[in-house]
């Protein structure tokens, strides 16, 4: 009887234990695959640093802000997948959105690659400011989401 008890309760916490590792995403993404997307595309570089931003689409456009801080002597490659995201456009910035002379670093819209995985190496700076632009009145959708991956490379200076 205490074996079963005890077999239930292991049971029971192990269940838990694993329903707390997977991704809940509200914006119906899929987190896991965009990951995996990202991460195909990180190579060679390292894995330093990810980010989903999820968000609600509204009749106003609206645009959420994510910094990264990078290192001087490394270089890096940064993976965007926003297949969850239709008519999102990405922008990134030397300054937050609050500071003047703010300097346009990279723009989905002039990317070659218009697709919906996006990549580019920035030079190093100490930040950057991703902006994930939000359009406003998207009918065919609620929510979305956009996965930021961050790789590095050590570059050895003399």
């Amino acid at each position: 009887m205490i074996k079963k008890f005890i077999s239930i309760i292991f049971l029971v916490g192990v269940l838990f234990s694993m329903s707390a590792f997977q991704t809940v995403n509200p914006a119906d993404c899929e987190v896991e695959e965009a990951l995996k997307v990202c991460k195909k595309n990180l190579s060679p570089f390292s894995f330093q640093d990810r980010k989903t931003v999820t968000f609600d689409y509204t009749d106003q456009s609206q645009t959420k802000e994510y910094d990264i801080q990078l290192y001087e002597g490394e270089e890096y490659r940064f993976v965007i997948n926003r297949s969850y995201s239709p008519g999102v456009e990405i922008e990134v910035y030397n300054k937050p959105q609050e500071k003047n002379n703010r300097k346009l670093i990279y723009s989905s819209k002039t990317d070659t690659n218009k697709g919906e995985v996006l990549t580019f190496e920035p030079l190093t700076i100490p930040h950057l400011y991703i902006d994930v632009v939000i359009p406003g009145g998207v009918k065919d959708r609620a929510q979305g989401c956009v996965t930021v991956m961050v790789g590095y490379e050590l570059v050895f200076i003399d």
